[in-house]
């Protein structure tokens, strides 16, 4: 309770007064193109200026064609910042869940989490229930109640905990799994050691070898941890990067899993998150990755009616602001933090955007809508 108090009032800098490990950067750094003062994106930087001024964002990235093609910096931060992602962090962890699968570490998402972490069968043996898939797509049917974020809350109260390894293995049931979704920040945690005892290396460790020295990043990142005794990494929230360098997870996946002619990532993983019917019939959330619908607006509702028919759309045809909206699931998807942290990738116009900062403010969109709406125009 006495370190959740410490930073009660949340400031974008806090992670640095809490316990961490450092991930170093790449020993062979790469720099995205820097394409932002080319006239064809003037007025691409002067409507997301306008549009971010007021917002409370630290970092704002466009890249395209691993071209970056907007980049802003607000209130004090720049291009070299740290900043927290919050559950953006979940995306890294099942980055890494997909890549120990690939290499043969984990057998099949399909195996039940005992077979990696015996002590929780041995409290109880519905554990065996409970898959690695339903620990990703955050249908486990555990008893985590989370959502509130107040100090009574399990995932802050989880976070915050100086043995974090100890609490996240007392976890109970409540329900049985595959039925509900329910958002948890335990099951990502259970997901890192998982990870970590498969690889024998712990979850930042495997970070740096695996994603953040491949990916050439250009700076240092940490992660927070329980304790500088401990050093269990807070997997679901606790990474901090720069903009540019939490852009490649982006651009990864962009590239279906491959990174300077090396397959980092296998394509059947990347599928499973970039594709509309996956994410569909998932619920819009799969493999620690979120999918939004995009909106299109149009003046009659038989205009709109038309094209929900074509476009097979997901929602019905609804009436907001005089004007019939329908909506559609995509390819494009994004992992996303508690206080709007934001990775989009649109693998069908190439573009990654990264929003990096506190509590959104604007009169009338709300992140994901900005950002969604932002990438099917662009």
């Amino acid at each position: 309770m006495f370190r959740a108090y410490k930073v009660r009032k949340l400031q974008l800098t806090d992670h640095e007064r809490m316990p961490f490990v450092t991930i170093q950067k790449s020993s062979a750094p790469l720099s995205f193109i820097d394409a932002t003062t080319a006239k064809e994106y003037k007025a691409l930087k002067t409507f997301v200026d306008s549009n971010l001024s007021a917002s409370l964002t630290a970092a704002f990235l466009v890249i395209r064609n691993d071209s970056i093609i907007y980049e802003g910096y607000f209130n004090g931060f720049k291009s070299e910042s740290l900043l927290p992602s919050f559950s953006v962090a979940k995306s890294f962890v099942s980055t890494l869940v997909g890549i120990a699968l690939a290499e043969g570490k984990i057998g099949s998402l399909q195996q039940p989490v005992t077979d990696y972490l015996p002590e929780l069968k041995k409290r109880d043996n519905r554990f065996t229930n409970i898959t690695l898939q339903h620990l990703l797509d955050m249908r486990s049917g555990l008893q985590f109640s989370e959502g509130s974020y107040g100090i009574k809350d399990d995932a802050i109260k989880l976070g915050f905990r100086p043995n974090l390894l100890k609490h996240s293995l007392k976890v109970k049931i409540k329900t049985e799994p595959g039925k509900t979704f329910e958002y948890q920040s335990i099951n990502t945690e259970l997901l890192a050691v998982v990870v970590e005892r498969v690889t024998g290396k712990k979850i930042s460790a495997y970070l740096q070898e695996k994603v953040w020295q491949p990916l050439g990043a250009e700076h240092d990142a940490t992660w927070n941890v329980d304790s500088k005794k401990h050093q269990q990494e807070i997997a679901f929230a606790g990474l901090n990067a720069t903009a540019r360098d939490f852009a490649k997870l982006g651009q990864l996946y962009l590239q279906n899993g491959v990174w300077n002619g090396q397959q980092l990532l296998q394509p059947l993983w990347v599928r499973t998150v970039n594709n509309a019917d996956s994410m569909n019939k998932a619920g819009g959330y799969k493999n620690h990755f979120w999918s939004n619908l995009a909106y299109k607006y149009f003046k009659d509702s038989l205009a709109a009616a038309e094209y929900a028919h074509e476009q097979k759309s997901s929602t019905a045809v609804k009436k907001v602001s005089g004007k019939y909206r329908v909506g559609k699931r995509t390819a494009a998807f994004h992992a996303e933090g508690i206080l709007n942290q934001y990775i989009y990738i649109n693998p069908d116009k190439n573009l990654v955007i990264v929003r990096l900062g506190r509590n959104w403010y604007h009169p009338n969109k709300y992140p994901a809508q900005f950002i969604y709406e932002l990438g099917e125009e662009l």
